[in-house]
């Protein structure tokens, strides 16, 4: 299994996030000494980033050009709870542990809960890890920095079981409600067709039936699948411009994570997966070679 596959079966993927533009119109003049910024008052803004996958090794973050001065100093820990760690300690296991980071980064990334950006640098993690213990954490730098198989394969299910077990938010995040633009239509009709019959034919009808829309903004992967709000969401580019059929095995991809959802199994790229995959003749890992229009 390549690196690639072995993060995607782990962590899922998420979409990259477009730099954000600098606000037009009047500059706003800078404080007086001794005041600070009052609410709502421009700042620099988020620096953007796109997850490049790299051949043999983790995806990194790339950086935006002009990155803001507070980039180098650590988060703390945003949990409160008893045994939660700051950064800085957590930084401490994951180098004790071989890792060669300079900063951890604390996250409430839910999709990719442990990432590396700057070329290595940055261990991204999602906020529970503040609370994990030293075993997980060394897992997870060994995870990052090793090469032999056994031993990512052996540090891989530590962390996945440490994931498994970190409790659900209590209200899930609110999601924006999708528009369906009229172009979309006949596509959409046309992977639903799709859903009905494999659901029918190699499923015993046993799937719920989702919501189905197309994205403009997928950029580096193909179809996505969502327990909350349930929906799965395929790449319009891959529908108007992939070759006949190439929408529909990214359709039966995600339904396959769909059936993972309905019948309580890990959602991802594992044993499971590729079983079911097979099932359904698609491609039985995280990413697949794409057929599209020539010209």
């Amino acid at each position: 299994m390549s690196w690639k596959d072995a993060l995607l079966d782990l962590f899922g993927y998420t979409p990259p996030e477009k730099p954000r533009p600098a606000p037009r119109g009047r500059r706003t003049p800078p404080p007086a000494a001794g005041t600070l910024p009052t609410a709502g008052a421009s700042t620099s803004p988020s620096p953007g980033r796109t997850k490049k996958p790299g051949s043999g090794r983790p995806r990194t973050a790339v950086p935006a050009p002009n990155p803001p001065s507070h980039r180098t100093a650590p988060s703390p820990a945003p949990q409160s709870g008893p045994t939660a760690r700051t950064s800085s300690e957590v930084l401490a296991v994951a180098r004790a542990a071989g890792g060669s980071f300079r900063r951890v980064v604390f996250t409430q990334n839910r999709r990719v809960m442990a990432s590396v950006a700057e070329g290595g640098q940055t261990l991204r993690l999602n906020a529970a890890f503040a609370e994990a213990p030293d075993a997980v954490l060394g897992a997870v730098s060994v995870l990052f920095t090793t090469r032999d198989g056994r031993t990512r394969n052996k540090a891989r299910e530590t962390v996945r079981r440490f994931i498994h077990a970190i409790p659900a938010p209590a209200t899930p995040p609110t999601r924006r409600q999708r528009r369906v633009h009229p172009g979309d239509v006949a596509h959409i009709a046309r992977l639903q067709a799709e859903f009905d019959r494999v659901n029918a034919e190699m499923l015993d009808g046993s799937l719920p039936r989702v919501p189905l829309y197309l994205s403009g903004l997928m950029r580096r992967r193909n179809g996505h699948f969502s327990a909350h709000p349930l929906e799965i969401v395929i790449s319009r580019r891959l529908c108007t411009h992939g070759e006949p059929g190439e929408a529909e095995l990214t359709l039966r991809h995600e339904m396959v994570h769909l059936w993972q959802h309905a019948t309580e199994r890990p959602v991802d790229h594992g044993l499971d997966f590729r079983r079911m995959a097979r099932r359904l003749d698609v491609h039985p890992r995280a990413t697949r070679p794409v057929r599209w229009k020539s010209g």
